[in-house]
């Protein structure tokens, strides 16, 4: 295992372990995620900062906000990294009431996509991305409409951000799209995601196809089966660094393996699917500096946390509902 991967390893472990003492209520996932969003910038968790930013949540959002609920630790903990905190959460609630514009509901996807855009440091850009991202998802919902939900708002905030034209971006993507289905049957919805993500990167879709599909088969070969549900399209973050494939995956399973062994990380925190995308994550992080790759390192942190918090999310829902059909 990788010498700074297991320093980056244990950094996330003790801001897991600091967040968890800090919000006991909060669900397994989140913690984790606010530890790694800390780690991501070599730096220990200020749980005392994030309960301050997360009392400015409070009072700048109702307790019915989108913002709040499953979202509050990972906003709080966002806003707690940023220089200025309070024009952090202003920049946030202006760019999600842009994503709003026109919409009766509000959207804890949402509330991601403009999580994105001001980590981005694009708030002064956010019209036009919002813009973009709103005529890719026209475009995705009129070849696909039952694949396209609220659920891809991120990732077309992503796409908006990269330089290639709307027309070229449903181009691709559809070209990616139809590739990659053939080997996952059942799995169009995870499929279209990661083929989302495949499209921000630069190359022919054949080629990134290709080598995306060399690493899932990697994982199946060494006796750990890589999510085909949320966690797919994390696999396209590991797309542009220089690590052999075969070295690679051989690293992200030492990872999962390291982080099983702690608390937060076990069996009854989270499956091996999603240890293997949180180790995934961690690896990234570490590789991306390495090869100075300053794209990877931006989008491939950026869509893995997109990723996780969405499996975060969908967790909290169906543990809020075994709750509520125990109490019946």
């Amino acid at each position: 295992m990788n010498s700074v991967v297991q320093q980056k390893c244990d950094l996330v472990i003790k801001n897991r372990e600091q967040v968890g003492k800090a919000f006991l209520l909060e669900g397994s996932i989140i913690k984790v995620l606010a530890g790694i969003a800390y780690a991501e910038k070599d730096m220990t968790a200020d749980v005392d900062k994030i309960k301050e930013c997360q009392k400015l949540l409070k009072k700048k959002q109702g307790f019915f906000s989108e913002m709040r609920g499953n979202n509050e630790i990972i906003v709080s903990t966002k806003m707690s990294l940023s220089d200025d905190p309070e024009k952090f959460i202003e920049d946030l609630i202006t760019v999600y009431g842009k994503l709003q514009k026109g919409k009766i509901f509000g959207s804890a996807h949402r509330v991601l996509a403009a999580l994105t855009i001001c980590e981005a440091d694009k708030v002064s850009e956010a019209d036009e991305i919002i813009e973009k991202a709103n005529e890719i998802l026209k475009g995705m919902n009129k070849k696909h409409r039952f694949l396209t939900s609220d659920e891809d708002t991120a990732f077309a905030v992503l796409l908006a951000m990269c330089h290639k034209s709307v027309d070229e971006i449903l181009t691709e993507l559809e070209n990616s799209f139809q590739i990659l289905k053939k080997n996952f049957t059942l799995n169009d919805n995870a499929v279209y995601s990661l083929s989302q993500i495949l499209t921000i990167y630069d190359g022919a879709s054949e080629e990134k196809c290709e080598k995306v599909m060399n690493i899932y088969d990697c994982f199946e070969k060494a006796g750990h089966k890589y999510g085909k549900g949320y966690e797919l399209a994390s696999l396209g973050s590991f797309l542009e660094l220089s690590m052999n494939k075969d070295e690679l995956v051989s690293e992200i399973i030492e990872t999962a393996d390291y982080l099983k062994e702690n608390k937060g990380f076990g069996a009854l925190d989270m499956n091996n699917k999603m240890r293997l995308m949180i180790a995934g994550m961690i690896v990234s992080n570490v590789m991306s500096k390495d090869d100075n790759i300053a794209q990877t390192s931006v989008i491939g942190g950026a869509l893995s946390m997109i990723i996780a918090q969405e499996a975060a999310m969908v967790a909290a829902i169906i543990a809020t509902s075994t709750v509520a059909s125990v109490s019946n």
